[in-house]
């Protein structure tokens, strides 16, 4: 008789996560700082640039810039957007 093996396709975590509040939402985006994270995966600087292009078309005096991490996002990219942002958005596009 056959031996059917059964595998499990879930990653096991290597490191301990953390749990973390969520961040506070501002009521508006009218005039903050939006910082945009690009994990630099293929296509997510242009939907990131998007996100940009359309939220200064609805949010008046909205400032943006685009920030180039990685996989993981170094350290100091991560806390230069959220020292220059009011609002920090992600992306992880494929």
């Amino acid at each position: 008789m056959e031996k059917l093996v059964t595998l499990n396709p879930v990653a096991e975590m290597q490191l301990l996560a953390v749990q973390t509040d969520i961040a506070p939402r501002p009521k508006s985006l009218d005039g903050l700082k939006i910082g945009l994270v690009w994990n630099r995966k293929r296509g997510g600087d242009a939907v990131l640039t998007r996100v940009g292009e359309e939220l200064s078309k609805q949010y008046k005096n909205v400032s943006v810039k685009l920030y180039e991490g990685g996989i993981p996002a170094p350290t100091a990219v991560l806390d230069q957007a959220a020292e220059e942002s009011d609002v920090v958005v992600g992306s992880s596009s494929d």
